[in-house]
């Protein structure tokens, strides 16, 4: 028995483009990020989607509510799929958070397994809290396919765990925006099967992002 899970994170926002971190902050997703989203959804219209689950903040809500239409799905809201905690970082540009923590930003750039934000989330706990939501929605999904919508570093612990590594891979490879990630889960077992899909979007609905 072969559990599928689809894996999205939330269509572009403005911050994604200008730099700015807004952690917890309930920004909406862009004009191109909706674009970015119902080309999605017209490609996974297709699929037998049992479930959709999405983090509590709007960006992921609405991305997961325009995904879910097609299968007239009710969102399961679960708020261990909340972005990561920035706590003092939060609304901050990246060149300021840079200029006050230069070593903790540069460590954050290279490895931030071991870093945590000043008064907010470790990596650790953000990681923990991703898993224990990714194995409780797998256990409730048990041969069906499912969704989950949240964003870049819950997304990737969740990878990072179902690959068996380290955290410390986390620069390593991307995940953009409205973007799509597969894994299965046969036997206990977890294999990912596609990575940062976005052969749905076309030129015009790519952007650069931080």
């Amino acid at each position: 028995m072969t559990t599928t899970v689809l894996l999205v994170r939330h269509g572009q926002t403005e911050s994604n483009v200008t730099g700015y971190f807004m952690g917890w902050s309930d920004e909406d997703i862009s004009e191109l990020g909706y674009a970015q989203v119902t080309s999605l959804a017209s490609r996974l219209q297709g699929r037998p989607i049992a479930s959709a689950y999405t983090s509590p903040l709007r960006r992921a809500y609405n991305t997961a509510a325009i995904l879910a239409q097609p299968h007239n799905l009710k969102l399961e809201v679960m708020d261990e799929l909340i972005e990561i905690k920035l706590g003092d970082w939060q609304g901050l540009h990246m060149d300021e958070i840079s200029r006050r923590w230069p070593e903790l930003w540069k460590q954050s750039r290279i490895d931030p397994s071991e870093v945590t934000m000043p008064n907010g989330e470790s990596f650790r706990q953000v990681t923990e809290r991703a898993v224990r939501a990714f194995e409780r929605i797998v256990a409730a999904n048990q041969g069906k396919q499912v969704l989950i919508v949240s964003h870049e570093a819950v997304l990737k612990v969740i990878i990072i765990h179902a690959l068996g590594a380290s955290t410390s891979i986390y620069r390593r490879f991307e995940l953009s925006n409205a973007s799509l990630s597969i894994i299965e889960v046969k036997d206990g077992k977890t294999r990912l099967i596609t990575l940062n899909d976005t052969s749905h979007l076309d030129q015009s609905h790519q952007a650069s992002v931080k």
